[in-house]
């Protein structure tokens, strides 16, 4: 029989540790049979390229949505429409996008759209803790496209995207877009320009709707799911949204 511990052998757990405990009970559904699951890190190419994506500091994102995206070009259609991805902030997924278009054997061309300085216009109202001149700032244009000069098929598009958004119209229809910019002005209109610049069948992945910190975002998706019938909505697990354009 074991011999119970002494007690002044046993860590008090801190207020730190209690809390932590709480919210890993909380939120256990998530990781709930995460044994019994595939592990995506191990999958061949996937699981490398992520990694590097990850410790380069350069995305908020992690395995979770990177694999989203993974598997949004590993079904690009066999065409040569190009990508768009709007939000493009350091650039780390804009790059582990087109490294896996390489993957996957679909690279063609792809436009990344972004101030590369932060906000320029917020919604009050629903952005809550989002504004003007605040984040996003300790980024600029010169320095993206230097992170991203070995990959000729990216091209950048600098500005308001309410205001570039016009240059990216002789190259639709397109194969696939990745909305990321937070909040619900900029939202509101990549979703309406889109709407019918994507392919029928095609994907659009809204990073942060389910992200509290992004409530414009959320309701910009849900306003364009409420008068675009022709889109088939997913809220995924990971807390982006998936829009699929069904005609």
């Amino acid at each position: 029989m074991a011999t119970p511990e002494a007690p002044e052998n046993r860590r008090v757990l801190s207020r730190k540790d209690l809390a932590r405990l709480d919210q890993a009970d909380k939120y256990s559904f998530l990781w709930h049979k995460a044994q019994k699951r595939i592990e995506i890190r191990d999958i061949p190419g996937f699981g490398d390229m992520a990694a590097r994506a990850i410790a380069e500091h350069r995305t908020g994102m992690r395995q979770d949505r990177l694999y989203t995206l993974w598997q949004a070009m590993a079904g690009l259609p066999d065409n040569d429409r190009p990508i768009v991805e709007v939000g493009v902030y350091k650039g780390g997924s804009a790059r582990f996008m087109a490294e896996a278009m390489r993957w996957h054997k679909r690279a063609r061309r792809f436009l990344v759209a972004d101030t590369f300085s932060g906000h320029v216009v917020v919604d009050p109202a629903r952005d809550g803790p989002h504004h003007v001149g605040e984040q996003f700032t300790n980024n600029s244009a010169e320095e993206v496209a230097s992170f991203l000069a070995d990959l000729p098929e990216i091209e950048l598009v600098v500005g308001d995207f309410r205001e570039t958004s016009a240059r990216l119209e002789a190259h639709a229809p397109f194969a696939f877009a990745h909305l990321d910019v937070d909040v619900y002005p900029v939202m509101h209109h990549a979703l309406e320009f889109f709407a019918t610049r994507v392919l029928p069948g095609s994907l659009v992945v809204v990073d942060d709707y389910g992200f509290v910190t992004c409530r414009g975002t959320r309701e910009a998706v849900d306003e364009f799911v409420r008068d675009h019938p022709n889109y088939r909505f997913f809220h995924l697990l990971t807390g982006q949204a998936l829009l699929v354009r069904l005609h």
